[in-house]
């Protein structure tokens, strides 16, 4: 026949499983799905700071949110605007180069990208940007407006040359 123990020790190995059945939960309430969503939350704030011009809050929150989630692609294009708006060109386009290096189809990170360019007054890769965002932008309006942002970029390269 099998072991069999009797009731005092049933009830304490119960009671163990019990105690540790409890701590596990705590210990997933405390660290798991808090710390997976912390991006979201971070990212949502980084978002509010853009809102109220609080540029280096906003770059702080998006830094945190990508910590978090390093593939998070709309944070890098979001961070990119708070750089741009501190006069941080060159960081607003490394970002918004990751942007679209984690999702090729997306044509706002290659228009802000074409801005950044174009008060850099770099437009020959401001009128590339713009081309790769009019090639996947699917709006129609906005691909208007990307259209003009082409024609001005040719008329200023023709201007003043390719560099």
């Amino acid at each position: 026949m099998g072991l069999t123990l009797g009731n005092p020790m049933r009830a304490r190995l119960s009671t163990a499983r019990h105690i540790v059945i409890i701590v596990f939960f705590i210990c997933a309430l405390v660290v798991g799905p808090v710390s997976a969503e912390d991006y979201l939350d971070y990212y949502e704030q980084g978002e509010f700071a853009l809102r109220v011009e609080k540029w280096d809050r906003a770059i702080e929150l998006f830094t945190k949110s990508l910590v978090d989630n390093p593939s998070f692609f709309v944070a890098y294009h979001n961070r990119a605007i708070a750089y741009s708006k501190k006069g941080e060109y060159d960081k607003s386009i490394d970002d918004l180069k990751k942007a679209v290096q984690l999702n090729p189809d997306y044509p706002d990170a290659y228009g802000l990208m074409g801005l950044v360019y174009e008060i850099k007054k770099d437009y020959a890769s401001a009128l590339n940007a713009y081309k790769e965002a009019l090639n996947r932008e699917k709006r129609p309006a906005p691909r208007k407006i990307i259209q003009k942002y082409i024609q001005d970029m040719e008329t200023k390269l023709k201007k003043t040359g390719p560099g």
